[in-house]
């Protein structure tokens, strides 16, 4: 799973939620990749691509250096939505999963034309 870094913000123009996060990544991602994060499984989800992305979302969207109003939307979903000792590096990544589920889940279509 590859990302690629937004490093074109600017402190000020960091996102303030996780639903403006969730867009801009999703709005990044290859089709192909898309696809592929559909059909993983939560704890796929957990060990591959955690590890791959959470630094990268952690740096480029200000976590590491206090963007205070994304880090209280992260929280507003531990606890309810979330187990609450989940960073927030994977609740943002969670959202993303559950988008791509609901827009990129390939499945197989049984034909019903006579052959």
């Amino acid at each position: 799973m590859m990302f690629q870094p937004l490093s074109d913000f600017n402190q000020l123009a960091l996102p303030g939620t996780v639903g403006e996060v969730v867009e801009l990544l999703y709005n990044d991602l290859p089709l192909r990749e898309k696809v592929v994060m559909a059909h993983l499984s939560e704890d796929q989800l957990d060990s591959a691509v955690y590890l791959a992305m959470a630094k990268t979302i952690r740096k480029e969207f200000g976590l590491y250096h206090g963007n205070t109003d994304l880090l209280r939307s992260c929280r507003s979903y531990l606890g309810r939505e979330y187990d609450s000792y989940e960073d927030p590096a994977m609740v943002i990544l969670k959202e993303l999963w559950k988008k791509v589920k609901r827009t990129h889940n390939i499945r197989l279509v049984k034909n019903s034309l006579p052959a």
